[in-house]
């Protein structure tokens, strides 16, 4: 039940920082999901676990380039995000309008790891999504 709520938190965080907000609701958000990545991290232990272990075939290889693709292109949003924030961390100094491409690019790309880790893990989300019921 943890796991599946997550999920959809994340979903829900994903597509509201693609609307046009104000900056300090997408930095919030931004923030938010920050904690809820960590947590989707944190619950699905097992896979990091497992990355050493067994052999690999062409799904397994594909997988986790999608997953080292996703969790590099997150990163890079996340510190571009901090480094060019203008509400939220304003009080550190640290904000760099300048790198904000970065920020939209990075994303993008995120985004797209984002849609390839689903398309791999659909059966599993599709198995979460049922129990619900």
């Amino acid at each position: 039940m943890k796991k599946i709520t997550v999920d959809i938190l994340m979903g829900l965080a994903i597509i509201l920082e693609f609307i046009s907000l104000p900056i300090l609701i997408h930095e919030i958000i931004g923030v938010g999901l920050i904690f809820l990545i960590i947590f989707h991290i944190k619950l699905n232990k097992n896979y990091f676990k497992a990355i050493p272990k067994g052999k690999y075939n062409l799904k397994r290889t594909i997988d986790l380039i999608i997953h080292i693709g996703l969790l590099i292109s997150l990163s890079i949003t996340i510190i571009s995000g901090i480094l060019s924030s203008l509400k939220s961390f304003k009080g550190l100094r640290i904000g760099n309008h300048e790198i904000s491409h970065i920020h939209k690019s990075s994303s993008i790309l995120s985004l797209v790891f984002l849609v390839l880790h689903l398309l791999t893990t659909r059966k599993k989300l599709l198995r979460e999504i049922k129990k619900l019921r």
